[in-house]
């Protein structure tokens, strides 16, 4: 995973002092002049990561009337906003939208770049688990309908036997899928299973 900071900021001498103070740290920085300008060409990219440095009042769409949107379209992406007109109410909008973290202009420097640091790795933490959920999602799509349904009612804590009755089958048929659905799942016992299923993204 890249740590790159992505800022988007209608002000362009803000996006050169802050692109100059944040490569100096090693980190790659990639500037927008304004939202559509990042949505253009990152739109469609759900599994973004690094730091988002979005200002919140821009002409045209503003930072945090695009937080307010609707779902945020890039779930690994951390959002620190920023803003020269902040008020209790922006803070807690913002947050209410899932912001990282939220700065007044002019910015303290250490403690923005300290804070890109943060977000950096609380965006590896996110994308290590949306890493985890899509290899259990994509096992999981291996199963067939039946095996499906075999491990859907043995997770409900029957046994085989109950399990061959509720469902018309034979025991030994019983054990056959479940046999299948644990090797195509990579577990070797129905707890290992279940604690697989559990991972898998809320739908």
């Amino acid at each position: 995973m890249n740590n790159t900071v992505w800022l988007i900021d209608d002000d362009a001498s803000i996006r050169e002092s802050m692109a100059f103070l944040l490569s100096g740290m090693g980190w790659a920085v990639k500037t927008f002049d304004s939202v559509d300008a990042f949505t253009a060409q990152h739109g469609g990219e759900k599994a973004l990561t690094g730091c988002l440095l979005l200002d919140m009042r821009m002409p045209g769409k503003g930072g945090l009337a695009w937080l307010e949107e609707g779902e945020w379209p890039w779930p690994l992406l951390p959002v620190i906003v920023m803003t020269g007109h902040g008020t209790v109410d922006a803070c807690r909008r913002a947050f209410r939208n899932g912001v990282f973290e939220f700065f007044t202009k002019p910015l303290d420097a250490d403690r923005l770049i300290e804070t890109v640091g943060l977000a950096f790795e609380e965006s590896q933490r996110r994308f290590s688990a949306w890493q985890e959920a899509t290899r259990i999602t994509a096992r999981f799509a291996e199963l067939t309908a039946r095996e499906r349904e075999v491990l859907s009612v043995l997770m409900e804590g029957c046994s085989n036997k109950e399990a061959a009755a509720r469902l018309g089958l034979s025991p030994r048929t019983v054990e056959a899928h479940r046999a299948a659905a644990f090797a195509k799942l990579g577990v070797s016992s129905l707890v290992q299973a279940i604690r697989e299923y559990d991972k898998l993204p809320s739908v």
